[in-house]
């Protein structure tokens, strides 16, 4: 039974039934081990993890005698039928007898039974699903973004990826910078938390530099992964370079579904060589994969190309940033205004962000001449005129925060640390965050139990060409 004939309680009964047939048939088939259930997976991987020897039939039956007895407490009579039928194995006749009925009358009993007993497990059910979806939910950073803005055809392209259980292993969505694949990522993402297609969801950020700014190798740039995903999947354990603990990871992938989503990949030396080794790491667990960079040599990948917003959806999107960030004036824009926008940024979502954040202090026809005077034409030098502009109409306390953020802009930053490298004052320094964060400089990472903040690849890059000059 698929997970969507929850919603047929028909079908669900039909189910409970074949379960409660068999309950004795220690040969039965998964279907009637109600294999299709949360409530019995998860107790399977308790019983495995307690090392235990796995009693499939023993699971169900717990889980149908646990269910009958919360129907006992509602209709006796109603338990003691089913209890009898398929528990003790009597026919009709002899349940009518030891309750002095019908053998009609006990036919209508079990019918009502059968429903009841389907619906205390169905509810248990859902409220299970409820609290895991909560769960994987609770594992995902912040959505860095409101409401997304187009892209219709291409997110179903890669939910329907994900949702396949044949070859689409690993999965890349490849655009240049700003234009939302980590959106894209983050959507498609949440929207397979209903489906709990996968037992687990761990989110990686690539960083391909170190700390002083120098350039990692494709090697050690998976190494770093690798311990954020070992880390991640087991916070006591730290994987270290021997092949037992490597082993060990290949392992838990391999036996139990996981999406493992691996952010913010920019070259295609590092990309190429990250598709190539999370090849042994699939089936049944996946890879969805954003980058920069579309390697011509790869292993079997899905890619998906992701291309820049359409006019309405530039309009769109447009409008509600200018109305999220307090700008209501400009959210009435004419549409002349936004094709002006639109024919500077070619409809990138980050762009167009930014150029509306710029709002917030320059007047807006300002902004277009200016951006049509310094806009020469690749997208870096349109975003160093963007950035530049942002930057000189910052706060001093906003400019040191940014500026000290590429320490951080690989994995991001908890307040305590943002303050300390910064050396703001309290009172100083949320005012400066609330500012960088109304500019689309600063990006909210980590969970809801371990909020970080960072900024992105390409802030990060102007921050150290133009302004402290890193490399």
């Amino acid at each position: 039974m698929s997970q969507m004939s929850l919603v047929d309680l028909d079908e669900f009964q039909i189910a409970i039934h074949g379960a409660l047939t068999t309950w004795g048939d220690l040969g039965s088939s998964d279907d009637d081990l109600l294999s299709f259930l949360l409530l019995v997976q998860e107790k399977r991987t308790e019983t495995e993890n307690k090392g235990s020897v796995l009693d499939k039939r023993r699971i169900t039956n717990d889980i149908l005698l646990s269910a009958l007895e919360e129907l006992e407490e509602q209709s006796q009579t109603e338990a003691a039928v089913l209890r009898a039928r398929f528990l003790e194995g009597e026919i009709i006749r002899q349940v009518a007898q030891r309750q002095h009925a019908s053998t009609d009358q006990v036919n209508r009993w079990q019918k009502t039974a059968i429903r009841n007993l389907s619906l205390i497990i169905l509810s248990r059910e859902l409220v299970l699903r409820e609290q895991r979806r909560q769960e994987l939910e609770a594992m995902l950073p912040p959505s860095p973004y409101v409401q997304l803005f187009g892209f219709e055809s291409t997110r179903q392209e890669v939910i329907d990826l994900l949702r396949r259980s044949d070859d689409s292993w690993i999965v890349a969505i490849v655009g240049i910078g700003g234009i939302g694949k980590t959106s894209l990522a983050d959507f498609a993402t949440r929207q397979l938390l209903n489906d709990l297609v996968f037992e687990n969801i761990v989110w990686l950020r690539a960083n391909e530099r170190s700390l002083s700014g120098a350039t990692l190798s494709p090697e050690q740039c998976y190494e770093h992964l690798l311990l954020d995903l070992a880390e991640k999947i087991w916070p006591e354990f730290s994987l270290s370079a021997t092949g037992a603990e490597r082993d060990r990871l290949r392992r838990v992938l391999k036996k139990r579904p996981h999406l493992i989503i691996i952010d913010n990949l920019e070259t295609e030396e590092n990309t190429a060589f990250v598709l190539e080794q999370v090849q042994e790491l699939t089936e049944p667990s996946k890879f969805l994969i954003t980058s920069r960079a579309r390697p011509t040599l790869s292993p079997a990948v899905h890619f998906v190309s992701l291309e820049e917003l359409s006019l309405p959806d530039t309009s769109d999107l447009f409008r509600h940033h200018a109305k999220t960030i307090g700008l209501i004036e400009l959210s009435h824009a004419s549409e002349g205004e936004i094709k002006a926008v639109y024919s500077l940024t070619g409809g990138n979502p980050l762009a167009i962000k930014l150029v509306v954040s710029l709002a917030a202090v320059l007047p807006f026809p300002q902004i277009l001449n200016d951006l049509t005077r310094n806009h020469s034409g690749p997208i870096e030098e349109m975003y160093r005129f963007i950035y530049l502009e942002s930057w000189r109409l910052l706060s001093a306390e906003a400019q040191a925060l940014l500026q000290a953020m590429p320490l951080v802009a690989g994995a991001g930053a908890k307040p305590e640390q943002m303050q300390a490298i910064s050396q703001l004052s309290s009172d100083d320094f949320w005012p400066a965050v609330t500012e960088l964060a109304a500019r689309s400089l600063l990006e909210v990472r980590g969970t809801i139990h371990d909020r970080r903040y960072g900024i992105h690849r390409l802030t990060d890059t102007f921050l150290r060409t133009e302004i402290i000059y890193w490399p």
